[in-house]
């Protein structure tokens, strides 16, 4: 197999000015809508089960009514609806059910060691005297203050098993996501999502504590609630799975990987999760989810830092901020849904109640979107497969990915109901100005 370099669809397709008519990917609504509320889009795809993406199906997406976006009508239930005292007690009996006896660890802790999985794992520990066991699937490319707040992480009283996949079938696997699904994190993901799963079987923990439900974000309100659904973290049968969008059959003939090579980002079964009885549970369920405030949290209570400077296609410093690869990652999801990183961190932080609808309009004019040049070609470098001993080199026509080969591949995958070409480059046929 030879993975060619992609090219533009028809030109046309993107000069005409009525977006109504034209072509979509991926699923896409072809009429752009803006959340009232909080300003996001409706190209906003929904977290799904990642081992069974492909380059050809077809995503689900935020839902609205009357121009209101489900994370904003899951804000309001929040406010108006849900107990939170009652929720607390529901919260405590949860983990008395798992609590150990003897000290010995009881609940696991998937992190990173930024604000959401540090205040996470310090509430647990701290507060309601659980014995929390951390975890890690490493970054593609770790920052140099990510790694700082992963270490400070642990200093404040943490065990943590640290997984890191071999690097050069990583880079490979990487590059194969960006070139099908124009997607540089998606291994990644599945890496985040599996392999606490399966450590938690390994050292006999079957209760897993993540951060927010999807729901906070706009997954389907239908699925709020304490559990996090098992789809996501487990397959009916591993050997029919998918890897960087290609099935993992294929990954084995035809690009000569090995199933140890594989497993880092194959899920359990559900057989294997049930026999297990994993819990994997949301703590946004039990108490009102509040990023910022867990930012002032985990300062409070560590030597955390925030980066030395503003995330590249946002305003703040403080977010993701462990992988280099997260620039480009967002990048990406404005070239295929025309919504970047600003745009989801604006948001949420409306939501919030940290700054208001204006705010975000100009915030979003400002930086959505901005060129991922801070670590771009240390990325590229990472991507490419240059080195004349490294055995994957001939799958690609290019083996070598610089900054014209990589904005070409972004343009590949616009869809023309968002994006039109002018004189001037490329603009979104609707913008946040249009609300």
């Amino acid at each position: 197999m030879n993975i060619k370099k992609k090219t533009l669809l028809e030109i046309e397709d993107f000069v005409l000015s009525e977006a109504l008519d034209k072509k979509t990917k991926y699923g896409l609504k072809q009429e752009i809508k803006y959340c009232s509320n909080c300003l996001m889009s409706n190209q906003r795809p929904n977290m799904c089960a990642e081992h069974y993406h492909t380059a050809d199906k077809q995503k689900d997406f935020i839902k609205f009514e009357d121009d209101i976006c489900d994370a904003c009508k899951l804000v309001k239930k929040k406010n108006q609806d849900i107990d939170w005292k009652k929720r607390e007690f529901e919260l405590i009996d949860l983990l008395d059910k798992y609590r150990s006896r003897n000290g010995s660890y009881d609940v696991l802790v998937p992190g990173s060691g930024g604000k959401d999985s540090f205040y996470v794992a310090h509430i647990l520990k701290y507060k309601y005297k659980m014995n929390p066991m951390t975890c890690t699937f490493a970054p593609n490319k770790y920052t140099d203050w990510g790694r700082d707040n992963f270490y400070s992480w642990l200093d404040t009283g943490f065990s943590n098993y640290l997984f890191t996949t071999n690097p050069m079938v990583h880079s490979f696997i990487t590059r194969l996501a960006l070139e099908n699904l124009l997607h540089p994190f998606q291994p990644w993901i599945l890496g985040q999502k599996n392999f606490p799963t399966k450590f938690a079987t390994k050292v006999k923990i079957p209760l897993i504590f993540y951060g927010e439900n999807p729901a906070e974000y706009g997954n389907p309100n239908s699925n709020y609630y304490d559990d996090m659904l098992m789809e996501w973290h487990a397959c009916e049968n591993a050997e029919d799975i998918f890897v960087s969008g290609f099935h993992i059959k294929d990954l084995i003939k035809k690009f000569k990987l090995n199933n140890s090579e594989l497993e880092p980002y194959v899920p359990l079964t559900y057989d294997n999760f049930k026999d297990n009885n994993l819990k994997c549970v949301a703590w946004s369920y039990f108490e009102n989810w509040h990023p910022q405030r867990n930012y002032y949290y985990t300062v409070e209570n560590s030597n955390f830092k925030p980066s030395p400077e503003r995330t590249l296609g946002t305003y703040s410093k403080y977010s993701s901020i462990d992988d280099k690869i997260d620039d480009l990652h967002y990048y990406t999801s404005k070239i295929k849904f025309g919504i970047g990183r600003t745009h989801y961190d604006v948001a949420q932080e409306i939501r919030s109640g940290d700054i208001t609808k204006e705010e975000g309009i100009s915030l979003i004019k400002k930086f959505d979107g901005e060129y991922p040049s801070r670590f771009l070609n240390e990325i590229l470098d990472y991507l490419s497969m240059k080195n004349e001993k490294n055995r994957f080199a001939s799958f690609f026509e290019e083996p070598i990915i610089d900054k014209s080969y990589f904005d070409d591949l972004c343009d590949s995958f616009r869809s023309p109901n968002i994006w039109k070409k002018t004189n001037d480059g490329w603009s979104l046929r609707k913008s946040v100005d249009y609300i």
